[in-house]
């Protein structure tokens, strides 16, 4: 318990007092993320609860994505912006680790912020109506997507800093138990196509890390950002999908629980 306290302290802008927190344990807390995913999950679902009483699904949808930003302090948006630049900057892999240490925002990762920062809140105009549960699942499923990463990769050259321990860290045990955990933890909240949904866009998370540890040599913390959120997108986009165009299957599933 103190190990997931001090994951959510980290992880999160919740106030958590805790005694003092040694080195050791900070580390080994970082591999609890995908429980730092429930917890986020379980807050953006109370929230969605309360906005349900404002009868305009678009603002809702706005309210939600602030809700998350604040939530999180866009610790994984920053990775994900400076990652976007150094991938679009067109520059050889030690160029490329320069731009994602640069403080400051370059054109590219502030066109990547509107971009998802927009489709996160369409999808949210489409999930939150009937099936706003799907929010107990997305922060998770980004989450196991970075253990799926760190695990899979090594740590890109030139790099330092936490994001360094947590991929020499995470080994094949953890991610096999957290994406058993995520298929049934999937099944049992959204049934049948949130199991779908959980399979098919581990393919683009596969993808997005295969493509990292080409163009950058690896992970680092700023690329385990971007692979968070963009897999967060991901599940939101396919789950948004099947909720349109296969209504009746969605329900005919869910059903059979």
């Amino acid at each position: 318990m103190r190990k997931i306290l001090i994951a959510i302290s980290f992880f999160t802008r919740i106030p958590i007092k805790l005694r003092e927190v040694s080195a050791e344990e900070f580390y080994n807390a970082m591999i609890l993320i995908p429980v730092v995913g429930v917890f986020i999950g379980l807050i953006l679902f109370g929230v969605s609860i309360l906005l349900s009483f404002i009868h305009f699904i678009h603002l809702q949808a706005l309210l939600m994505v602030i809700a998350y930003i604040w939530l999180t302090g866009g610790l994984h948006l920053d990775g994900f912006a400076d990652t976007t630049d150094a991938l679009f900057s067109a520059r050889d892999q030690q160029k490329m680790m320069e731009i994602m240490k640069d403080s400051r925002l370059g054109a590219f990762g502030a066109i990547g912020l509107i971009l998802i920062i927009l489709t996160n809140w369409m999808c949210y105009t489409i999930i939150l109506p009937e099936y706003s549960s799907a929010l107990l699942v997305i922060p998770v499923f980004g989450r196991v997507a970075a253990i799926m990463s760190t695990c899979f990769s090594s740590y890109a050259p030139g790099g330092g800093g936490l994001g360094k321990r947590f991929v020499e860290m995470t080994r094949l045990p953890h991610f096999i138990i957290y994406l058993l955990l995520l298929l049934g933890y999937a099944t049992l909240i959204l049934g049948l196509p949130g199991l779908l949904t959980v399979v098919i866009c581990l393919l683009p998370a596969l993808l997005l890390m295969k493509n990292l540890q080409h163009k950058i040599g690896g992970m680092t913390g700023d690329t385990i950002g971007m692979t968070i959120e963009l897999n967060q997108t991901f599940f939101m986009i396919v789950f948004s999908v099947i909720l349109i165009n296969y209504p009746t299957m969605f329900n005919l599933f869910k059903g059979l629980l």
